[in-house]
């Protein structure tokens, strides 16, 4: 191949940027070097001359850096580390080499956080989050550590047992943008997650809402905990999964490079409404382009006076005064005006609003091109027309295919017991309540369990919630054949299918799986809401009884 292509024959390369290319069975003669870079690192330093500070900083800046562009790419032997682990902790000891003087505590411990009572050494497998760039970095190396720094922007800690993450220091709260507590330190400094959670393993409501602005509490209490003791580990924010993805990656990208100011927020809120309006797309994309002022008009008019503040307009905005009257802020656009409307208008009149603006837009151009003139009452009167046909045909009759059918509680059979689950909330879904109700092929009831709940959880969290107790009654009951019924079908599907499409829901599955590994058979279906009446209304009356727990 080398003389039919006409180029030089060589050796294979074993190494290419320090690291192998090609590996072994003897996976730590691959490594060998490392180990030998940090023997000869050490030996070369006499311990005896070095303080206890000076030990620390070059134990930290010299030794640990040695592994760690290795660490990133490749998992290193054990045997490996435990070696590194060694020849360190000699060092830090005072010990020669080959000499063993007394080591008063275990490594692990020396490589606790300093706010544990450790000196914050590490020589774990390091993690792909930890390395950083030098001079002599490649492009393609700075290129991956750039896609790092995004991907760091989107990353928070999942809590488990909360033993591992500080409660001001790491990055936890789940809420776009600001992962971080900023409320005042009044828990210490390095107090951690730990010390918020219960010994039964729930939230300590009263410590949180006392010691945290409301906001940040609401969104502490939101986070489901595990039932068993669980490591806390990270995950990414922005994919319900949990797990980084190009798209979501990409949109924050495109977040981080825009300009924030004060009226992010009332954008935000303009548009999430703006996309879901009840008008024909036509109207949408017509309101969206002129918000940025993307309509044609002449060089002495602006799009608010052409749309809504010249005069010719006044009798037609005294038709709509009764309902499309709010304050426009002086010298406005029509952006603002928007954003107006958006803050003080209902929905049905925003809706409205819409189709009447893209009407003048309508009759403007008629005139301009085809000089007819179509007069305020029929204007008026053809856009409250096009806004109810609409509706009706869009949001009031739908699909007849997809209309719901009652569809009542079917029994099981003969073997099963059914267990039926719901979960309701209060207005301000402060608080829920937990429905189950357990009945066998003859309908008749066999168990019901009622529990009301102070959290913020999501809707598919309760509602795991409310399967679980289910679950968990029928175990306790001893049944051994259990079909688990809820009306919260993207629960059903993913707890039938195993495909867990929310982080929030893996701890609650995990112990839903749990228990019903103990049943010997076991499946999950969904049920429309008419034929879960009972557990409804176990769960609404679970929200009138006091034990909240």
């Amino acid at each position: 191949m080398a003389a039919l292509l006409g180029v030089p024959r060589v050796r294979c390369h074993e190494k290419y940027l320090g690291l192998p290319c090609f590996s072994s069975r003897n996976k730590q003669g691959l490594f060998s070097s490392i180990r030998d870079r940090v023997w000869n690192k050490l030996s070369g330093w006499k311990s005896k001359l070095l303080s206890a500070g000076g030990k620390e900083i070059l134990t930290k800046s010299v030794i640990q850096a040695i592994p760690t562009y290795a660490m990133n790419l490749f998992k290193l032997p054990s045997s490996l580390i435990r070696e590194l682990h060694r020849l360190c902790v000699q060092f830090w000891w005072g010990g020669e080499f080959g000499k063993r003087r007394m080591h008063w505590c275990s490594w692990e411990k020396l490589c606790s956080h300093k706010a544990d009572g450790g000196m914050g050494f590490y020589f774990h497998r390091s993690s792909f989050l930890q390395v950083k760039v030098d001079s002599s970095s490649s492009f393609i190396w700075r290129s991956i550590l750039w896609g790092r720094e995004l991907y760091k922007q989107g990353l928070r800690c999942k809590i488990g047992s909360g033993q591992n993450t500080y409660i001001y220091h790491d990055c936890w709260l789940p809420r776009d943008g600001v992962f971080k507590i900023s409320s005042p330190r009044v828990l210490g400094e390095f107090a951690k997650v730990s010390s918020l959670i219960t010994a039964s393993g729930s939230w300590d409501t009263s410590i949180i809402r006392e010691s945290f602005h409301e906001d940040e509490a609401e969104a502490i209490l939101s986070i489901p905990l595990p039932r068993r003791t669980t490591p806390d580990t990270l995950l990414w924010h922005y994919d319900k999964s949990g797990h980084y993805t190009v798209r979501s990656g990409y949109w924050l990208a495109n977040k981080c490079r825009s300009v924030p100011s004060s009226s992010t927020i009332s954008l935000n809120a303009w548009w999430k409404r703006f996309w879901r309006l009840r008008v024909p797309a036509k109207i949408r994309v017509f309101i969206w382009k002129a918000f940025y002022n993307w309509i044609p008009s002449s060089a002495n008019d602006t799009t608010l006076h052409a749309l809504w503040g010249c005069k010719v307009l006044d009798s037609l905005k005294e038709m709509c005064d009764s309902f499309i009257n709010f304050k426009i802020p002086p010298q406005c656009d029509l952006k603002e005006f928007l954003l107006s409307a958006n803050d003080e208008l209902s929905l049905e009149n925003l809706e409205f609003l819409c189709i009447l603006l893209w009407r003048i837009w309508f009759r403007r151009n008629k005139w301009i091109h085809e000089r007819i003139w179509l007069d305020d009452e029929s204007c008026y009167s053809w856009a409250r027309l096009y806004y109810a046909d609409f509706l009706e045909a869009n949001c009031k009759k739908g699909d007849p295919s997809k209309k719901v059918v009652a569809s009542p509680w079917q029994a099981p059979q003969v073997e099963f017991v059914k267990v039926n689950s719901d979960a309701a909330w209060c207005n301000n879904k402060k608080k829920f309540g937990l429905g189950s109700v357990i009945r066998d092929y003859s309908g008749k009831v066999l168990g019901s369990v009622a529990m009301p709940i102070s959290s913020s959880v999501s809707v598919a969290v309760a509602e795991s919630w409310a399967l679980e107790k289910g679950a968990s009654l029928a175990k306790q009951m001893g049944f051994s054949a259990v079909i688990l019924e809820s009306d919260c079908l993207s629960v059903s599907k993913a707890l039938d299918t195993k495909t867990l499409h929310d982080s929030n829901l893996s701890y609650v599955f995990d112990s839903i799986y749990d228990i019903c590994n103990g049943f010997d058979m076991y499946k999950f279906s969904y049920i429309p809401r008419t034929g879960n009446q009972v557990a409804h209304s176990l769960a609404r009356l679970a929200l009138s009884l006091e034990n909240v727990q």
